[in-house]
């Protein structure tokens, strides 16, 4: 039976908000249980979440499910052949034909761990430079399967990826990620969720989303930075111009170049995300996170509180530990005036 993502139930609310659609088919073998998919299919959700360029549409089933479905040949398709490091995946001559038809029609496609071997069977590795696990090195050689250097957890060759194990196929898979939205997006969205990549501090998901707006832009980087270490006790646009050696001009016309919004603005969207992670993940009395995010009184912080997610603070503080996230309680949008009369723009 084929095993179906929750990320389908998304697909009207991404094509609604343009933006480009991969379809991700992860593999298992049939003793395999879907769980064993669980970090790859969080992995994508993270991106559809985080992300502003692509949607991934993920599917996890055997082989045999896939093969029959008649979507197999979706467009835009990477295949995910998810093995194991304790035995390799060899196959009968009708699973043969069946992984011979999905990758024809696949555009991309990774091996974990043990499916490199469904390389050796096709007859489609020998060119190929691989990610293999200790594990299969001497039967990888035998097979004329080549590690693309000693010690690499991780390769990519041509269209083919692979990993030697579930625990790095992450790291293979923000390199895809890194191909469809670029690097600078897969980087930060990795730093965020804690995986090894562009060293730094971790970011919040409103400085992660501006920064790849901005393209990486040194001084958006650097001035989101001294934002984010000032979020109790604000500093004004001067101030934060002057930490950053440039005049309060030239950052204004930097914010309203890459995002038509001030620096103002894009401050109080950093300290309402604070303020919302403080109303739901702790239990600090709501006045004093008024306070600590520099809205100084409860009455400004419900103001910009149910500006961006919806709610006043104590319906998210409620709802929070009640275990409860409503969809309209998603930040989407500026909506404080600017100074400059530019349309609102979503920012997350």
């Amino acid at each position: 039976m084929t095993h179906h993502s929750p990320q389908h139930a998304q697909t009207d609310f991404a094509v609604a908000h343009g933006r480009k659609q991969r379809n991700i088919d992860v593999i298992l073998p049939d003793a395999s249980p879907r769980s064993a998919a669980q970090a790859i299919t969080d992995l994508f959700q993270a991106a559809n979440h985080l992300l502003d360029e692509v949607y991934y549409r993920v599917r996890v089933c055997p082989l045999e499910a896939l093969s029959s479905d008649p979507s197999a040949a979706r467009p835009r398709r990477l295949v995910i052949f998810h093995g194991d490091i304790h035995q390799r995946w060899q196959l009968g001559s009708r699973e043969r034909a069946r992984v011979n038809q999905v990758m024809r029609v696949a555009d991309r496609t990774a091996f974990i761990g043990g499916a490199i071997f469904l390389l050796h069977e096709l007859e489609r590795g020998q060119d190929l430079d691989l990610a293999i696990h200790p594990n299969f090195i001497a039967s990888a050689n035998e097979c004329n399967l080549y590690a693309s250097e000693p010690g690499a957890s991780t390769a990519v060759s041509g269209s083919v990826h692979s990993a030697i194990s579930s625990f790095a196929a992450p790291r293979m898979l923000i390199d895809i990620i890194a191909a469809d939205c670029g690097r600078l997006a897969a980087d930060g969205m990795a730093n965020y969720l804690g995986l090894e990549g562009r060293k730094g501090p971790a970011k919040s998901r409103v400085a992660l989303n501006l920064e790849q707006k901005s393209a990486g832009d040194t001084l958006i980087t650097q001035s989101l930075a001294v934002m984010q270490d000032h979020i109790e006790a604000p500093l004004s646009v001067a101030e934060l111009a002057e930490s950053l050696s440039v005049s309060t001009r030239c950052l204004q016309r930097r914010y309203t170049r890459h995002f038509q919004r001030s620096p103002l603005s894009v401050y109080r969207a950093l300290r309402t995300e604070r303020a919302h992670q403080l109303l739901t993940q702790t239990d600090i009395p709501v006045r004093q996170v008024a306070v600590a995010t520099g809205f100084g009184s409860y009455q400004n912080l419900s103001q910009h509180i149910r500006e961006t997610y919806g709610h006043p603070p104590d319906v998210i503080r409620r709802s929070a530990f009640r275990g409860v996230a409503p969809e309209t309680m998603r930040p989407t949008r500026f909506r404080q005036a600017d100074g400059h009369g530019q349309p609102e723009q979503r920012v997350m």
